[in-house]
């Protein structure tokens, strides 16, 4: 074979070659294109993608209500009011509510037992401004009646404005509705006189699937 002989059969073979490699190229580019495809209609929001399934609305558990009895506008008054709430317990703050010179105070608080029990009480902020003693009384006798009484110590003035004077826990027992009513109620300022301050109650409701 001659020298030109064997040039132009290798340059046969690497046109052979070129032709080969383009067309792996044009398959390779067409297999890409169509794996792109494929992966834009899996994509949710795309063109030919299957609409996925709207997800049902969140709802928002039962809970124990109250509405307070409140009614003067919270001027010179001491009520209840809800701070919390699920379907087994609740919170209940005994507020005072734009008092002047107020030194103590004295509640009934009655319940039903068969709907709601009492748990635990906690102080409130308001009677022990400026750091004075304060003696606090929360006892259930008999069950269903709350009696309450606070006082600050000492000769000191009475405290003015509003805050919390007692925070009461209950439980829910069965489903239903209790008033909470208050009786036995009156106020003192710092010189031992008797307030005209108005005392609320309410009425609370425990859902269905309130339990103790």
């Amino acid at each position: 074979m001659t020298t030109l002989a064997r040039i132009s059969q290798g340059d046969r073979a690497a046109r052979a070659r070129w032709r080969a490699s383009g067309r792996a190229g044009r398959l390779l580019r067409g297999a890409v294109g169509i794996g792109i495809l494929v992966m834009s209609m899996a994509l949710p929001g795309c063109s030919g993608s299957t609409p996925t399934t709207p997800r049902p609305p969140t709802t928002t558990p039962p809970s124990v209500t109250f509405v307070a009895d409140a009614s003067n506008g919270g001027i010179d008054a001491i009520a209840l009011s809800l701070t919390s709430s699920t379907a087994e317990a609740f919170t209940l703050a005994l507020m005072a509510s734009e008092v002047t010179d107020l030194f103590g105070y004295g509640v009934d608080i009655t319940f039903d037992p068969a709907v709601v029990m009492f748990d635990t009480a906690t102080m409130g902020t308001f009677l022990d401004g400026e750091g004075i003693t304060v003696t606090t009384q929360v006892t259930e006798g008999p069950v269903g009646t709350l009696v309450i009484g606070q006082s600050r110590i000492g000769a000191v003035p009475g405290m003015s404005g509003s805050g919390t004077l007692v925070s009461l826990d209950f439980r829910s027992v069965a489903p239903g509705t209790s008033t909470l009513s208050t009786s036995n109620a009156g106020a003192f300022d710092s010189t031992g006189a008797a307030m005209t301050t108005e005392f609320f109650g309410g009425t609370a409701t425990v859902p269905s699937t309130g339990t103790r």
